[in-house]
């Protein structure tokens, strides 16, 4: 996204329909049609009309509110919007402009919704639900690319269906979102628009935006301190650790005679076992220790499993309240090493795991 763009007639003549109270936007579509910078454009003619804006940002990929793999919330309104907007807040366009705090996030994972369909859909509604909750007057919500294939579609779908928007906005070259939202197009609830991409919209290389997420993390992290997380103050969330009973001394001794490896870590949860050892174990000692102790489920991992993993860290509200990245687990001192938001760990009550490792260093 360019620091300035030119607004044209449909953008006005759709602008002057939908900028109103009560009203919340999903603007969908391919990538590289101009999505977030339309978003931008409602954004600012609802300031502009005195209204309460809440933008919601579930391009985990190129994200603009918050890091890649959340989706992050940022009201605006008259001059505090202004300040905004007359310093960095848009400056997207390059890769040295300061990322804006998110006033709420709701961490995904991956910089993909494909194989994230749920963390999406649920993350887009409970940004949503939390502009109402803070007098959001008029709710504009970007979205990804991803339109293509039969998950596309469903994921679109059911962000259409659950968000409940009072208008879509599609913006497309053809008629390539017409699987998506060709069954919406006769509900009294919800208006369908359709905008071709902007004359001015550059497509950006997939080089471009890997560096765009790069420096997206760098600069997220650079606010970051490193701090501990004992694992008896945490459950864990997508994961299957910090869910059961933690293996006693005994029990890990136990254990690794049985593998014949040095077990570091175990936890039992009913008819399940969930263990860490230096090197992965073989199918054949795996079906051993389901046979001997019974077992329905058994899960093994190493300890890279958690080595430069992201994490999204909530409170004992269920809110997000930073991401992080896990640096090492300790098993001796049972604790994870994390880089999160100062405090942020002191608070930490969940941690819900990513599939997302960043390489990341700084």
């Amino acid at each position: 996204m360019t620091d300035r763009y030119q607004a044209n007639h449909d953008w006005e003549r759709i602008a002057r329909h939908v900028v109103q109270r009560q009203q919340i936007v999903l603007v969908i579509g391919a990538i590289d049609v101009g999505k977030s910078t339309f978003c931008r454009f409602l954004v600012e003619h609802g300031t502009a009309k005195g209204l309460i804006v809440g933008f919601v940002d579930a391009d985990v990929g190129q994200s603009q509110i918050g890091p890649p793999t959340t989706i992050g919330l940022k009201l605006f309104e008259g001059e505090a919007f202004a300040r905004e907007n007359g310093s960095t807040f848009w400056n997207q366009g390059t890769n040295t402009s300061p990322l804006p705090d998110a006033d709420a996030l709701y961490f995904v994972g991956w910089t993909s919704p494909e194989h994230h369909l749920l963390q999406c859909v649920t993350g887009t509604r409970l940004m949503v639900d939390a502009a109402l909750d803070a007098d959001a007057d008029f709710i504009v919500i970007d979205t990804t690319g991803y339109v293509e294939g039969a998950a596309a579609t469903i994921l679109k779908q059911h962000k259409i269906e659950l968000v409940k928007p009072t208008h879509l906005i599609c913006i497309h070259r053809s008629r390539e979102l017409d699987s998506i939202v060709g069954c919406f197009e006769g509900f009294h609830t919800v208006q369908t628009h359709r905008l071709s991409p902007h004359k001015r919209v550059t497509s950006k290389s997939s080089e471009f935006r890997r560096k765009y997420r790069q420096s997206s993390f760098e600069r997220y992290f650079s606010t970051c301190t490193q701090a501990t997380l004992p694992f008896d103050q945490i459950c864990g969330q997508r994961t299957p650790f910090f869910t059961g009973r933690q293996a006693n001394e005994k029990e890990l001794e136990i254990l690794s005679q049985f593998v014949d490896d040095r077990v570091l870590y175990a936890e039992w949860g009913g008819r399940s076992l969930v263990l860490v050892t230096p090197d992965g174990l073989s199918n054949l000692i795996q079906a051993r220790l389901k046979s001997h102790f019974s077992l329905r489920h058994l899960i093994t991992e190493t300890p890279e499993y958690f080595d430069r993993r992201l994490i999204g860290l909530l409170n004992t509200a269920g809110k997000t309240i930073s991401i992080g990245m896990i640096d090492a687990a300790d098993f001796h001192t049972r604790q994870l090493k994390i880089r999160c938001k100062v405090g942020a760990a002191s608070e930490a009550r969940v941690i819900q795991f990513g599939r997302y490792k960043e390489d990341y260093t700084g």
